[in-house]
């Protein structure tokens, strides 16, 4: 194993002295029959070129491995609810983030069009350290109550092809999929979010997501559905001890997960298999 970590390590220096790749480190806790190890790896999902975002090397993206009774997603994704646990207990993390991309109908004057955007949590932003070229961030407080918060930010390369620069979008509404949107921010020139192939024109508070953007299902109570892609912010705590602090966490929540009614139709092989995941 100290054999596998050395490679790993190596590998990690190579690419942070590598500039035109990606400096995003993954933290993919690895579950599954007899995986009992958390390990650092680097995926094809995540941006091959460096983020334009504050220290992107310190990134991680939470992924697991293994069996999971439930529905997922798109790839590296966990639910909600244990992205929230997550970010309410590590010491691993300055910060923790969650993001889920959605295709939206957005109307604007006379006009309507489709466009690519991202449900996020309000900090998104902060965690990422991405400021704007006008207006605000979204912030913590605008992400608190399913529904509550009809704001959003567009990206720079947006404001700049559909409103020309306009600084008088600011304040403005936007209708997306159907719902009345202010615009409080424009986000920072080259920051289109995290996707390679998926410019975000506009950035939307997670919480909106449950009833006004998806209104067919509802993934921020259910334990079950893995959808979002959860990435936290390092601290100076080594890769060891972010795979000791996490896992057994990650364990504890699994073991949870098994004995609620939603597992009560799962096999006896299914329920082991998940609580070992």
């Amino acid at each position: 194993m100290n054999t596998v970590w050395n490679d790993i390590r190596y590998a990690i220096r190579g690419f942070r002295r590598t500039p035109l790749f990606t400096s995003v480190a993954i933290l993919s806790l690895a579950f599954g029959i007899g995986a009992n190890t958390a390990i650092f790896s680097l995926l094809d999902q995540v941006l091959p070129r460096l983020l334009p975002v504050k220290d992107p090397q310190q990134l991680v993206l939470l992924t697991t491995r293994g069996s999971h009774y439930g529905s997922n997603w798109g790839g590296n994704a966990i639910s909600y609810p244990m992205y929230s646990d997550f970010s309410s207990h590590n010491e691993v993390f300055s910060g923790m983030l969650c993001r889920f991309p959605i295709d939206t109908s957005l109307g604007y004057g006379n006009r309507t069009e489709r466009v690519a955007a991202e449900l996020v949590s309000g900090s998104y932003f902060p965690v990422l350290g991405v400021k704007t070229a006008l207006g605000r961030i979204l912030r913590p407080d605008d992400d608190r109550l399913p529904g509550g918060h009809p704001l959003a930010v567009v990206s720079y390369s947006f404001w700049q092809t559909r409103f020309g620069f306009n600084r008088s979008i600011i304040g403005k509404t936007l209708v997306i999929n159907g719902r009345n949107m202010a615009v409080v921010g424009v986000a920072k020139p080259g920051f289109d979010g995290v996707e390679l192939g998926h410019n975000v024109k506009v950035f939307i508070p997670m919480m909106m997501m449950k009833a006004q953007m998806t209104p067919f299902w509802d993934g921020l109570k259910d334990r079950r559905q893995r959808w979002v892609n959860a990435f936290g912010r390092l601290k100076r705590a080594s890769a060891d001890r972010a795979k000791a602090s996490l896992q057994p966490f990650m364990h504890s929540m699994l073991e949870m997960e098994v004995k609620e009614p939603a597992f009560r139709n799962a096999s006896s092989y299914t329920r082991a298999q998940g609580a070992a995941a």
